[in-house]
């Protein structure tokens, strides 16, 4: 006997019936080349230096920078051209006083080198170099470790994988990566379908929602797998449903979710698994239906495209999403209706289209394909609401993939804000920029918070506030404590110039007798100085405790500063920025 849809659920008690039923999500390693969009499952950590070596950053002479101190345009300083340098080869030849070697862009640092004069300030002739314009030490040289150093966090789990994400990782030298995996069976129903590409008979429409389903699964980070067409047949159905169980985390079935008397998904379902909700109070959606066949999710979406994207759009998307450990944000455009409304009353969605700001209705059935062609997203209306003036505003919940924007922090790294990125259920980016860069990045709506070092007073300035404060202990880590005793030949890790760590470092260095200090190698975090000194690369770094104590490394404390968290005036109440809050340490009085 056909159904006669009594009761309907609301969708609200849909989405929370299907959040208590999320699917499980498992972790495989794939290739790099096959890890674009999905969802990382580990914390990647760089094993070596990018680059591994001090290279050319321009075509030139390699030099060593105080031979050429004095050289002028109109007084050239002349070199011996000691050789040339291949690229991708160990140079074979070593830079003296009064000596210079050719160089590519990327080709290694001779040892001796410190330098690099652009060929433009440079002639040969006779076995010579005639340098004509002075370099500072490091000028026109990528130093080694200066992209990503060894040890520092470079992704985080959660990060969905993008073409840069895969850059970074090939950069690192991986192969295979660790993502959560979530296989998502899917297959419509109907006699009257046929695949797209084969002619049609009488009678007969192409399948659209496979296709559309299946790209919406993929934009949400999940691996579709096709099951084809189903037989009106329900001992088939039943056969092809627990196929669907067996081999997928998720099944979703279009078509043959109604009342109608060739209808009968959600009878198969009771025979095979149980039927937990058949009937949603949403127009266009009335019919979907949701079960559990051997413990995995089955959702049964109404066959009209317009409705079944529609369904897969509000309870679907966010549920997968959800699943795989992200935040799922709608995507929506605030326009006002380009004229007035007429609707029946109860909770709908109304697929419509923009044209700058006005907002239009496109609806012309559920089932019409011109309806989800045109359509560029839908606009909820609540039940009760029966008419809508023109010129109301609207909030259009695009049909378009999107991906929730996570909070960005820009300037000084703490391994506060490492965790945060790692344990949040959305993604945070950290931009280590140092201070001063991290608060014009905020000026400039690069960044939505600013995490700087320094006093309170020093805190948020004009247009900005501070909305979290706690103090850091910095101090030297160390593998040997005689590294403290005497730092004659230590190898010391430091700082890049635009963090204001690295002043306080230097300041700690003077006290020890070391002015100015020489560096063996770069780091930009806190866990990069540690994981460098641990691994035997350097002997002396400066950092947060945390690190030390992380890495098993010897603390001498030197200082303890606030960090501080700055963000635009009144963006404080952002609920973000409260969830980011609420997950930090109590600020001090």
């Amino acid at each position: 006997m056909p159904k006669e849809f009594r009761s309907l659920i609301s969708l609200q008690q849909a989405k929370s019936i299907i959040f208590d039923h999320l699917p499980t999500v498992q972790e495989r390693s794939v290739a790099l080349g096959s890890s674009l969009g999905c969802i990382l499952a580990e914390k990647v950590i760089s094993s070596l230096d990018v680059p591994g070596f001090s290279r050319a950053s321009m075509d030139g002479y390699a030099v060593l920078s105080q031979d050429t101190i004095e050289a002028r345009e109109d007084r050239p300083v002349s070199l011996r051209l000691a050789g040339s340098v291949p690229m991708g080869r160990k140079p074979e030849i070593a830079i003296s006083r009064g000596e210079a070697a050719e160089v590519s862009t990327g080709s290694m640092m001779p040892q001796g080198a410190d330098a690099v004069v652009m060929i433009e300030y440079s002639q040969v002739g006779e076995g010579m170099v005639h340098i004509r314009r002075p370099v500072f030490g490091g000028e026109n040289v990528q130093a080694a470790g200066s992209d990503i150093s060894f040890g520092e966090t470079v992704l985080f789990p959660g990060t969905p994988v993008a073409a840069r994400e895969i850059g970074v990782l090939a950069a690192l030298g991986r192969e295979r990566v660790r993502v959560r995996s979530l296989h998502i069976g899917l297959a419509s129903t109907g006699a009257e379908l046929v695949p797209p590409g084969r002619e049609l008979s009488s009678g007969q429409i192409h399948d659209i929602n496979s296709y559309t389903i299946a790209a919406g699964v993929e934009e949400c980070g999940a691996c579709p797998r096709g099951y084809g067409i189903l037989p009106d047949d329900r001992g088939e159905m039943a056969k092809a449903l627990l196929r669907m169980a067996e081999e997928c985390d998720m099944i979703l079935v279009s078509g043959s979710t109604s009342a109608g008397v060739g209808d009968m998904i959600y009878q198969v379902l009771e025979e095979v698994g149980e039927l937990i909700f058949h009937g949603v109070n949403l127009k266009p959606g009335k019919p979907t239906l949701f079960g559990m066949i051997q413990g995995k999710p089955c959702i049964g979406l109404p066959g009209y495209p317009t409705s079944a994207l529609t369904v897969f759009t509000e309870l679907v998307a966010p549920a997968i999403r959800s699943a795989l450990g992200l935040e799922h944000s709608e995507n929506k455009i605030a326009g006002r209706l380009a004229g007035p409304l007429r609707t029946e009353g109860r909770q709908q969605m109304m697929a419509v289209g923009i044209s700058g700001d006005l907002v239009y209705p496109v609806d012309k059935g559920s089932g019409s394909i011109t309806t989800l062609a045109l359509a560029d997203g839908v606009i909820e209306i609540p039940a009760g609401v029966e008419f809508l003036e023109g010129g109301s505003p609207v909030q259009v919940k695009l049909f378009s993939p999107f991906q929730a924007p996570c909070l960005v922090v820009a300037g000084e790294n703490s391994l506060l804000l490492e965790r945060l990125a790692e344990d949040l259920p959305w993604r945070l980016m950290l931009l280590n920029t140092g201070s001063y860069r991290g608060r014009i990045y905020l000026e400039d709506g690069i960044a939505d918070l600013a995490a700087v070092w320094g006093p309170a007073q020093e805190g948020s300035g004009e247009g900005t506030e501070t909305i979290w404060r706690g103090s850091r202990r910095l101090g030297l880590i160390y593998r040997d404590p005689s590294a403290l005793a005497d730092l004659t030949g230590q190898r010391i890790v430091g700082w890049p110039g635009d963090s204001r760590v690295k002043g306080s470092f230097e300041q700690a260095l003077k006290g020890l007798g070391v002015d100015p200090p020489v560096y063996s190698r770069l780091a930009k975090t806190h866990s990069a100085v540690a994981a460098t000194i641990a691994s035997g690369r350097a002997d002396l770094g400066f950092g947060e405790e945390e690190a030390a104590s992380q890495a098993g490394l010897g603390f001498q404390p030197v200082a303890e500063v606030e960090l501080q968290l700055l963000a635009g005036a009144g963006r404080g109440r952002d609920p973000r920025m409260q969830s980011l809050i609420s997950a930090l340490p109590l600020s001090p009085p």
